[in-house]
């Protein structure tokens, strides 16, 4: 029976209708998203059961669908976690921040721990790329940016760049920045991004005692130098000369815990906003807003009373020297921090030349010093490569025999400038440089061929001596008796005809080595003279225990001996004691008669100086110098030895 369009359904239509509404009601909960249920029918026509079971068996296959992608979500969240924090263990590892900047916004934002880097607060930060890179160096800031803008234009693979940033409490700090950039389809850039490493602790700290170093200073002298209003200021040097005694006999750890708490005790006894940098060879400095003498004494003297004090070291007792240099500022003086450097190195190089302890001042007398030095050191320099070492004679006389019993060897350089150059302009640059060595080689090898000479055998005998002057640093050189042994080999003479002489401040820095050294001389044939013995401080023990044949009288206890009975007295008991133990004698500085007839009655006969020669070269020797007169015994008037 049919029923017209829009009525409503009757009989087994309208119970159809009603178990098909029944079941989209129920389907209707799977709009909410809720998939966990089953549809139900009570109607007894398979098309309604099937149209049930149909729906139950799509809502099974839709929950296990979600129940995949629920597990796959889960496992992808485990997944991101794992690497999340395995990205994190190494940021950490490496003291990684992460940054990223947004080209288009041109914004940049950083990470908690680059914040953290930065002493600001651990949350994310956003803000204006100028604004970071306003945190940058002034002289760093234009490199990086250089660096930002050719990997943008394409021109590198990469951003890879270190500067120097200051961070929330006012200090610098070492950043390395790596980043790359991440372009859309046609190349355009989109955003760069990448991470930021602290190495302050590499590149800004000493890793002997965990103190700013070097580096640090720079910066920190740069901005003194560049602050306005510009304080006064003072930089401080010292530098601890024995540290080596820190490490002698006990385990290196030991010894570096031990100067690590000797310099946090410094670094205590100074001001809290004061900061300690160490420098290479054990030396520390600081930067203080002083220029007035006695302020910096009341900073400094604390320090220096400590450094006085012994460090305990596994239950002994090490006295560490030290001496500081200071380059004062004034308040307009106009300087480079090069400069104000190079003042504070003058002023330590100077305390170092003096006694332990001290502590000395940059003065322009000093900046006069360096360049002397530096004049000096060019000029050894040139004469060592242009042959330009001279040999200059003086005779030893033995006045009682009327011959010379030798000739001191001493060394003149020819300097293109100022001509004949004496010892006493360069000797002690030449020891301090080491270039002495090739100095003396270049003399030995023009002292030794006048043993063979015959202008000097015809005139002088075949027995004389050459007597030629060791420094301290050859008097500790291993190679010394060889060289001297292959030099008298090479030129063909008997080392027995050689004397060497030294003098007592180069055998004190060390005396036992020195000692060992001389005797291996006397048993080769060499024979050993101290000289200069009176001049400045003499140890009369270094007579009987050192190794020596003659002792050469320093012209100090001579001059005007013959108008100053006190300085007789002492003049004759030296000579006396000499004589005694059996040594040569030599008196030096000899210049008149008085002083010859005065020698000859306390029994000398060796003597030196200018009343006989000056130096002079070989060739003006054979012609110019006579030999004297034998004068009369010991004793004797001054008339009959005139005569």
């Amino acid at each position: 029976m049919s029923r017209a369009p829009g009525s409503p359904p009757v009989g087994r239509d309208a119970h159809l209708v009603a178990q098909i509404d029944a079941i989209g009601n129920q389907l209707c909960q799977a709009v909410d998203g809720t998939f966990d249920f089953y549809v139900h029918t009570d109607s007894d026509e398979i098309a309604i059961q099937k149209l049930a079971q149909l729906n139950n068996f799509t809502l099974d296959a839709v929950r296990r669908t979600i129940g995949e992608l629920e597990q796959a979500r889960r496992e992808l969240e485990v997944r991101v976690e794992e690497r999340t924090q395995r990205l994190n263990l190494i940021l950490s590892a490496t003291n990684d921040g992460v940054w990223e900047w947004e080209i288009d916004a041109g914004h940049v934002t950083l990470s908690p721990r680059w914040a953290r880097m930065l002493g600001q607060e651990s949350a994310e930060i956003r803000q204006s790329f100028e604004m970071w890179l306003g945190l940058i160096h002034p002289a760093d800031r234009s490199t990086v940016e250089h660096a930002f803008y050719r990997h943008l234009d394409g021109l590198s693979d990469a951003v890879d760049i270190e500067y120097r940033v200051r961070n929330a409490r006012g200090a610098w700090r070492m950043m390395l920045c790596r980043g790359l950039c991440q372009r859309d389809e046609r190349g355009r850039a989109l955003r760069m991004a990448g991470t930021l490493s602290d190495t302050t602790e590499q590149r800004l700290s000493d890793p002997l005692t965990g103190l700013p170093n070097g580096a640090y200073l720079d910066l920190l002298m740069q901005e003194k130098l560049g602050g306005l209003p510009r304080p006064p200021l003072s930089l401080v040097k010292f530098q601890l000369l024995n540290v080596a005694q820190l490490f002698d006999g006990v385990a290196v750890e030991r010894a570096i815990a031990a100067l690590r708490k000797r310099v946090q005790a410094l670094r205590q006894r100074l001001p809290a906003r004061v900061a300690l940098m160490a420098l290479p060879e054990h030396t520390f400095a600081m930067v203080l807003e002083l220029d007035a003498v006695a302020e910096l004494d009341r900073v400094l003297e604390p320090v220096e009373a400590l450094l006085a004090e012994p460090v305990e070291i596994e239950g002994r007792l090490v006295w560490l020297s030290h001496v500081s240099g200071v380059a004062i500022v004034s308040l307009h003086e106009a300087i480079s921090a090069d400069e104000w450097r190079r003042q504070a190195r003058l002023a330590l190089a100077s305390a170092r030349q003096s006694d332990i302890g001290t502590r000395c001042y940059y003065s322009e007398s000093l900046r006069q010093w360096e360049r002397h030095q530096g004049r000096a050191e060019q000029m050894i320099r040139g004469a060592l490569a242009n042959r330009g070492v001279c040999c200059f004679l003086q005779p030893i006389v033995d006045i009682v025999a009327g011959t010379a019993r030798g000739f001191e060897a001493l060394m003149r350089l020819e300097d293109p400038v100022e001509g004949l150059v004496n010892p006493g302009a360069f000797v002690e640059v030449a020891e301090r440089t080491g270039l002495i060595a090739p100095l003396w080689e270049m003399l030995m090898d023009q002292a030794l061929p006048v043993l063979k000479d015959p202008g000097m055998r015809e005139r002088f005998g075949e027995t004389f001596l050459i007597s030629i002057n060791l420094s301290p640093r050859q008097l500790m050189d291993s190679r010394l008796l060889e060289l001297m042994l292959a030099a008298c080999a090479r030129h063909g003479v008997a080392q027995s005809r050689l004397q060497v002489e030294v003098t007592e401040s180069a055998v004190l820095s060390d005396p036992a080595r020195a000692s060992r050294m001389l005797e291996r001389m006397r048993e080769a044939g060499i024979q050993v003279a101290m000289d200069d013995f009176g001049s400045g401080y003499s140890s009369l023990a270094q007579l009987t225990s050192l190794p020596l044949d003659t002792v050469k009288i320093d012209r100090s206890l001579v001059l005007d001996v013959s108008t100053l009975p006190r300085k007789q007295h002492v003049l004759a008991a030296v000579v006396a004691l000499c004589q005694r133990l059996e040594h040569g004698v030599v008196v030096e500085g000899v210049e008149d008669w008085e002083t010859v007839r005065l020698l000859r009655q306390w029994g000398v006969r060796e003597i030196q100086g200018f009343f006989y020669a000056r130096p002079m070269p070989m060739a003006q020797l054979i012609k110019q110098f006579e030999l004297p007169l034998p004068l009369a015994a010991a004793g004797a008037s001054a008339n009959d030895a005139a005569g």
